[in-house]
């Protein structure tokens, strides 16, 4: 298993603008920010294991 990821210019740009989004969440509560990389890890540790795939072979996350 490859232990980097290249994202792609549009993937990078979402995660940058949930970062904002979630950063100045975590401020208001008196949280330290997270960096991108931290998110992007968070983000996959917390939906990896909803992830499946479809009879069309599309993946999706399932949550119950």
């Amino acid at each position: 298993m490859p232990t980097n990821l290249r994202l792609t210019a549009d993937e990078q740009d979402a995660l940058r603008k949930k970062a904002i989004e979630i950063n100045k969440l975590l401020v208001k509560q008196g949280m330290q920010p997270l960096r991108d990389s931290e998110l992007a890890h968070k983000i996959l540790e917390k939906s990896i294991s909803y992830a499946e795939v479809t009879a069309s072979g599309e993946i999706v996350l399932m949550i119950e």
